[in-house]
């Protein structure tokens, strides 16, 4: 019998997206999927979702919030984990629990907060502005030298997420 595996997420500058092919790596032969290009078909067929989740401006993104609320008979059945991407790898959890309550938590596999990354020359000039705004109140985001980007990706914490979803049937 073989284990279908899909990877749902949304990305606005790709590191959702770019966390999901790692995650692939390790596990091999899922089929990743954006939200926006949604294939319900072939989740029906699924057995293991895997949703990642970026975060902007302290909160989880809110189609992909929507999404797990309205399709929690479909996602319990597929024995569904989230993926969080943000810069704020050690909040991730506060995130987490900010969107959803109790009733959704349960029913989650796996969760894991993966870290993030800014890629400058992306960001619109709001978002240029507010990282400047958030670094002065706590300057944690420093460009990595000579480039236009920042990353803080865990890969410790993106292997063990993987390693676990390999587990979870």
């Amino acid at each position: 019998m073989r284990i279908v595996r899909v990877i749902l997420y949304k990305t606005k500058h790709g590191s959702t997206r770019k966390i999901g092919k790692v995650i692939n790596q390790y596990i091999g032969n899922c089929l990743l999927m954006n939200l926006k290009d949604i294939d319900y078909p072939t989740l029906e067929k699924a057995d293991v979702i895997i949703i990642g989740t970026p975060v902007y401006y302290g909160k989880l993104d809110s189609d992909i919030v929507q999404f797990i609320k309205n399709h929690q008979e479909l996602l319990i059945s597929k024995h569904y984990s989230l993926y969080v991407v943000g810069i704020l790898q050690n909040e991730f959890m506060s995130f987490v629990t900010s969107a959803f309550d109790y009733s959704i938590l349960k029913d989650m596999k796996i969760i894991a907060g993966v870290g993030g990354a800014l890629y400058y020359p992306e960001l619109s000039i709001s978002e240029k502005m507010i990282l400047q705004v958030m670094n002065k109140i706590s300057p944690i985001i420093q460009k990595q030298k000579d480039k236009n980007i920042f990353e803080n990706f865990n890969n410790d914490e993106i292997e063990i997420f993987a390693n676990k979803i390999k587990n979870v049937i």
